[in-house]
């Protein structure tokens, strides 16, 4: 027999359970609920922030998803379009105010109304060859005074520069008018083919003249698309009482009429705005709308050919959007938005004089200083192909015999929420002096550039990209770029900028307040017209003053620049928006040996506070935002979101990071302890079956709180095995039973006969194990073996 093992039992064996082991038991599930039921608070805290940190961002964004705008005047009449197709600007008739984009939806005294496409057909070139202005003159005319002759002189025409080609009358807003077809008079260098177009409408509505003229350049076909702005023009009695525009309020009105063709003509990009609907869209904005500027450009020079004056005062502006790329103040902008260059502004003027008034001397004198030859022109050359190839002739003229004296130029870059003073800006532009920069906005130089302000009629000959710099400072927010070959078709495309919103003083549009986030798709990549170089084509909106904004793709990279809004269709019928690749200004800075550092501590700490406000840690996101503000003073969000968080902290909000380490340790111990009670229970049991048994064969005094402890001796028993031996077959037969007679007598004879019937299998009972102290007990569990047990 095995040698036994040592098990105390105790007076609690007697007893199946210990109430303090299931109570510890109980404590332990009690405990893993409690835990559950904090990572559940916690998850539904952290999901309710995040809807509100989200309900926040979002509302950094303007929303503005209706396109279309309509234009109420306080003189009676009303004009409607289409923002995603045209760009419209308006002078009071009372203040001399101009107003632009959607200032023009609230109702006011217009007596001036411009609209202009914002792109024009894809090879009809730059947008300043076609506008409509509608004019009302809030003075009754005199009898003697020719409508005809009022029409052109609003639509700053020259009648000897022109030729009647027909006449009409024709209903427009239920109104009769006259309808005129002009076209310019062929003279110098440019054939009769390239005659620039115009149409003019003059009537008397309530006895007040009311002029339309339409510039349609040297395309008429460009007449379709102003035939939606034409038959939504209505007219009512619903005439406010207006006095009629004092002296100086008629001169404010001249100066800001041609104000209205500087506007016309500075900005390529134009569009409505609208919000987005994607949360992770608005994460992305908030993290590098602080690295997208606003971008003034005002100048004034006087321009001499060959040391001769040609023109006198050139004075002009721009507004547009940039992006900032490296942490020393680099910015990537269009050209258009930051570029003036003595040649283009002059050959601007000759094209603009030409197409928009009909006034072709500016055009041939320029012609007559290139080498440009009758054969130059190949035989069968379309109106548009022949316009190319003058105008790609004056930019063969020597820039050396251009230049520019008594010039400034003051480019801007507006780095916070606040506006410039655009009054000041225009006059001390005009006054030839610098204007003084204040925290808000930085002065900035041109560091190299890729554009051609007349580009576009046979293709794209630059990439209208360029790099400016902001004087001083470092640490400043910053994008990431990124690569078109990233972009599919059918990809998410975000654009940020800031469109014009508000101005009262012409020239350049004033910020708005909050950056523009428009999101769309991404239609297809397509080689630039006339180059090898990409565009993004995206119904993705670009806004007016979104020129020169980042595109952004879903990883938050830069793959381009917001740039051109097209009407493929040539009649407002179809509608593109083009981007230009990213890579153009990469290779910019390649070929101009600028380097970029794209390493901000102040983006890595505004990164960190985005993250940590979209989770709800609004304490951490404080202090990331601190930080900002420390690297960077001028952050033009750091502050906004300071104070947010710390409403929401104020609220309860707050979330504060679960102390996932301490949780690990803790539900570690949980388990041990549960597991250690499960076996302590188990083996408190295995000790009451031993108790039990003991008892019943008398061999375990039964026991009370008090008695001593019994110890007693597990040792297996050995099985007993029993053997069977089979009957060993034989082949001798056997011999048949004899009957035997028996000597009792009997009343019936009894024969009994004997069958051979197989072994049954030999059956075992088990033993009972027997207690008795000192003795051995059959362990009823033989893998519980405790050693010299002695648990109290």
């Amino acid at each position: 027999m095995a040698s036994g093992k040592h098990v105390t039992l105790q007076h609690h064996h007697a007893k199946p359970y210990r109430k303090r082991h299931i109570g510890f038991l109980v404590l332990m599930i009690t405990s893993f609920l409690v835990l559950s039921m904090l990572l559940v608070q916690y998850r539904d805290q952290v999901i309710s922030g995040l809807v509100s940190s989200r309900s926040f961002i979002s509302d950094m964004f303007t929303s503005d998803k209706s396109y279309d705008i309509k234009v109420s005047s306080n003189y009676g009449f009303n004009v409607s379009y289409d923002q995603k197709q045209f760009y419209a600007s308006a002078i009071s008739g009372q203040t001399g105010d101009l107003y632009i984009g959607s200032e023009l939806s609230t109702e006011r005294a217009y007596s001036i109304v411009r609209i202009a496409p914002n792109w024009t057909a894809e090879k009809s070139g730059p947008s300043s060859t076609t506008a409509l202005t509608f004019t009302y003159h809030p003075v009754e005319v005199g009898k003697s005074d020719s409508l005809g002759a009022i029409a052109l002189q609003d639509g700053g025409l020259d009648a000897k520069n022109l030729t009647q080609v027909s006449k009409v009358t024709t209903l427009v807003g239920g109104q009769p008018f006259d309808k005129t077809t002009w076209q310019s008079n062929s003279t110098g260098a440019i054939p009769a083919s390239l005659s620039a177009k115009f149409i003019t409408y003059s009537g008397l509505v309530r006895g007040n003249a009311v002029t339309i003229v339409i510039s349609l350049g040297i395309s008429s076909s460009n007449e379709l698309q102003y035939d939606t702005i034409l038959s939504s023009l209505s007219f009512d009695n619903k005439v406010s009482v207006l006095a009629a525009p004092a002296l100086d309020v008629a001169t404010k009105m001249t100066a800001s009429r041609s104000a209205l063709d500087v506007i016309t003509n500075t900005s390529l990009a134009a569009a409505a705005t609208t919000n987005a609907n994607d949360n992770s869209s608005e994460k992305i904005a908030a993290l590098y709308s602080p690295a997208v500027a606003k971008i003034y450009n005002a100048y004034c020079m006087d321009i001499l050919i060959d040391r001769q004056p040609y023109i006198t005062a050139a004075c002009s502006g721009a507004s547009g959007s940039g992006f900032i790329v490296s942490s020393d103040g680099y910015i990537g902008t269009n050209g258009h938005v930051a570029v003036t260059t003595p040649l283009d502004i002059v050959i601007s003027d000759a094209v603009g004089n030409y197409v928009s008034k009909g006034d072709s001397k500016y055009f041939n004198f320029l012609l007559k200083q290139t080498a440009l030859k009758a054969t130059d022109v190949p035989a069968g050359s379309t109106d548009i192909q022949k316009f190319a190839i003058y105008v790609n002739a004056l930019y063969t003229i020597d820039t050396s015999r251009i230049t520019a004296t008594n010039n400034v130029q003051n480019l801007l870059v507006g780095v916070t929420n606040q506006t410039p003073d655009i009054t000041a800006l225009l006059k001390a532009t005009q006054d030839r002096k610098a204007y003084d920069s204040d925290k808000n906005v930085l002065t900035a130089k041109l560091s190299a550039y890729n554009f051609r302000a007349n580009d576009g009629y046979d293709g794209y000959k630059a990439s209208d990209v360029a790099i400016i710099k902001v004087n001083g400072g470092s640490n400043y927010p910053i994008v990431k770029l990124g690569s078109i070959d990233t972009v599919t078709q059918g990809a998410d495309l975000m654009i940020l900028g800031y469109p014009g919103n508000a101005s009262k003083n012409g020239i350049v549009e004033s910020t708005s307040s909050q950056a523009t986030l428009t999101t769309g798709k991404v239609s297809a990549i397509k080689n630039a017209s006339g180059s090898d170089k990409k565009l993004i084509e995206t119904d993705t909106t670009i806004g007016h003053g979104n020129s020169g904004g980042p595109a952004i793709d879903s990883s938050g990279a830069v793959v381009g620049i917001a740039t051109y809004t097209a009407d493929g269709s040539g009649n407002g019928n179809g509608i593109y928006n083009y981007i230009r690749d990213i890579k153009d200004f990469i290779d910019l800075a390649s070929t101009s040996n600028i380097t970029f550092n794209t390493s901000s501590k102040t983006q890595s700490q505004w990164e960190l506070g985005i993250n940590n406000f979209y989770s709800s840690h609004y304490s951490k996101a404080v202090k990331n935002f601190q930080a900002v503000l420390a690297l960077y003073p001028n952050h033009s969000r750091a502050t906004e979101f300071i104070t947010a968080a710390q409403k929401r902290i104020a609220g309860g909000e707050d979330v504060v990071d679960f102390p996932l380490v301490p949780v690990i340790i803790a539900a570690s111990i949980l388990l041990v302890a549960a597991g250690t009670t499960v076996f302590i229970i188990i083996r408190h049991h295995k000790k009451h079956l031993m108790y039990k048994a003991g008892v019943a064969q008398g061999t375990v005094q039964p026991t009370v709180p008090g008695d001593p402890e019994q110890q007693v001796t597990v040792t297996p028993i050995a099985p007993t095995v029993v053997e069977t031996v089979a009957p060993i077959p034989t082949s001798e037969p056997v011999a048949p039973l004899v009957p035997v007679a028996v000597t009792t007598p009997v009343t019936e004879p009894v024969v009994i006969p004997i069958v051979e019937a197989p072994a049954a299998p030999p059956v075992t009972q088990p033993e009972v194990p027997t207690v008795v102290p000192g003795t051995s007990l059959v362990d009823p569990n033989p893998w519980f073996t405790p050693d010299n047990d002695s648990q109290k």
